[in-house]
């Protein structure tokens, strides 16, 4: 797969995974623009997720969630950031 075509593809299932557990990035990053380093990192790491279509199948039946499903690699990090 192309880089910049599995970047893209990453970044869309983490920014609809984030949604789905009330992360705002936007509103995040604009509180805290030292964040955009660990949204990065968030994207890099699920790119080596081994789960893709079962996230994408868990994305389309859970229209909000109140943690993301154990194997999603950022689960902890959007857990955090859910919070605060």
């Amino acid at each position: 797969m192309n880089l910049f075509k599995k970047l893209d593809d990453h970044s869309d299932l983490m920014g609809k995974m984030s949604q789905k557990v009330g992360v705002d990035w936007s509103e995040k990053l604009a509180d805290n623009p030292e964040l955009a380093r660990q949204y990065r990192g968030a994207v890099m790491t699920c790119t080596h997720c081994r789960s893709v279509g079962e996230c994408k199948g868990w994305q389309a039946e859970h229209a909000s969630a109140e943690e993301a499903p154990d194997y999603c690699l950022n689960k902890d990090l959007l857990g955090r950031l859910a919070e605060g």
